[in-house]
């Protein structure tokens, strides 16, 4: 038996485990976020406390025929409750905030975060598409009785899926009382279209409708960019320009990417939540400031108080200037990843917004693609156009005396010269400085450039 003594225990000398100090948000940053939360939630509430005083109404009519007046009046209750829901999710975002630990994220905080800003995104998403129905019930509906059809036929989606998904389990079996229901919602619709003397409606897919196929809304992208075309300046930054950046990509949030698609660096940092409160916030009051005009009843803090009266004229429309750039085939142009080009063609949208064609004139992204369409916010500057280049030619150059006596003896012819072959010197010049490296910096020397305009790689 071994009867060596035991070995003293040491204390230990680890130090005590220490919870990670909390993010604390400036008061700026506080101020911010209570703006966001409190100005559409007291705007939603005190727009569905003037329509009903209470749910009861709203929960016994889920299915029931009521009259027009209290279908929109129903339509505008749930968009006000759909706003609600979106500021009380904001509100557990902010919580989630505080309890993150500060400095650098690890992995684990990163995917916190990464939580928040999915939650936001599909709320963006939601609030895009309320948007998007509140500005075409705006510009195109006349009468009461449309709400109460488009009520119809949310309910008879339902019942729509919920009879596929038996027929898709059960070997094309039907439930007797769904279809019922189905029936029930289409007589509805058929009947208030014949009130109204019409045989289709701007929201309704009239095909799936007769055919009674999931879904009988038009699709989300056609409601979507029929609103982009009717919507001010405002409302368009609000959506998101496009369909593809206003709701498309916000998709993403409710799909598993597991690639690298998963928020980065730039996404997971508080700003940018901050901002994502912020979008929802102006997504929010406008969705309000429509549900109010709607209803015909003034919020009195609502948008056009809080921005003015004349808030459609904002700057907004200064910010989508850029979609709409005017450029001249031939341009010389700096694109927004700093490549030298030429325009060689254009397109005017529908929407309004440009797109341009152009050639590489510097080494293009893909070799094999020396040409590409752009829109027009990606380029950040044009640099020479046929009508500036005789001026730059007298402006840039010394005068004859202080000239190389060759330069000298040839300038006078150089500079009769149609436009068309100075533009050629002029583009030989800006491609021989951006080839070694000068252009960007002597441009952000002269003032022409500022420091924000340049991507930073």
């Amino acid at each position: 038996m071994d009867e060596r003594p035991k070995e003293e225990q040491k204390p230990s000398t680890a130090q005590p485990e220490t919870k990670p100090v909390s993010i604390k948000l400036t008061e700026e940053q506080n101020k911010q976020l209570e703006y966001f939360l409190a100005a559409p939630l007291r705007s939603a509430n005190r727009l569905a406390e003037q329509l009903y005083s209470d749910d009861k109404f709203y929960e016994q009519t889920t299915y029931a025929w009521v009259g027009e007046a209290d279908a929109k009046k129903l339509f505008l209750y749930g968009v006000s409750k759909e706003v609600l829901k979106v500021c009380i999710g904001l509100m557990g975002d902010k919580e989630v905030l505080q309890e993150m630990p500060g400095g650098e994220p690890d992995r684990m905080a990163k995917t916190i975060l990464g939580s928040v800003t999915d939650t936001q995104t599909y709320r963006v998403r939601k609030m895009v598409a309320l948007l998007t129905l509140l500005i075409l019930f705006d510009r195109n509906t006349k009468r009461d009785e449309e709400y109460r059809i488009y009520l119809s036929a949310e309910n008879m989606d339902l019942a729509l899926a919920r009879q596929e998904d038996f027929r898709d389990l059960y070997e094309k079996r039907t439930i007797s009382n769904t279809q019922h229901s189905i029936d029930d919602f289409a007589g509805r619709i058929q009947r208030d279209m014949q009130t109204l003397g019409v045989t289709e409606l701007w929201f309704l897919d009239n095909d799936k409708l007769k055919r009674q196929k999931p879904t009988v809304f038009k699709t989300k992208k056609s409601l979507y960019l029929a609103a982009l075309l009717l919507a001010n300046a405002d409302e368009r930054l609000a959506l998101g320009i496009s369909y593809g950046r206003g709701y498309s990509r916000t998709s993403q949030s409710v799909h598993p990417l597991l690639g690298s698609h998963v928020y980065g660096k730039d996404d997971n940092n508080i700003k940018r939540i901050i901002a994502n409160f912020s979008y929802l916030s102006i997504l929010c009051m406008h969705v309000m400031h429509l549900a109010y005009k709607i209803a015909g009843i003034e919020d009195p803090e609502g948008l056009a108080k809080v921005m003015g009266e004349n808030f459609e004229k904002s700057e907004a429309s200064q910010a989508i200037s850029g979609l709409k750039k005017e450029l001249e085939i031939g341009d010389l142009v700096l694109t927004a990843w700093s490549d030298l080009a030429e325009i060689i063609d254009a397109h005017t949208s529908k929407y309004g917004y440009k797109a341009y064609k152009i050639k590489y004139l510097s080494r293009p992204p893909l070799p094999e693609f020396p040409e590409d369409w752009v829109e027009a916010q990606s380029i950040m500057a044009r640099l020479m156009t046929k009508g500036w280049v005789r001026s730059f030619f007298e402006k840039n150059t010394p005068s004859i005396e202080k000239m190389p006596k060759e330069v000298a003896e040839i300038w006078p012819e150089v500079m009769k010269q149609p436009d068309e072959e100075l533009m050629k010197s002029a583009v030989g010049f800006f491609v021989d400085m951006h080839k070694i490296g000068v252009l960007i910096p002597m441009l952000l020397e002269s003032g022409f450039l500022k420091k924000r305009d340049v991507p930073e790689f």
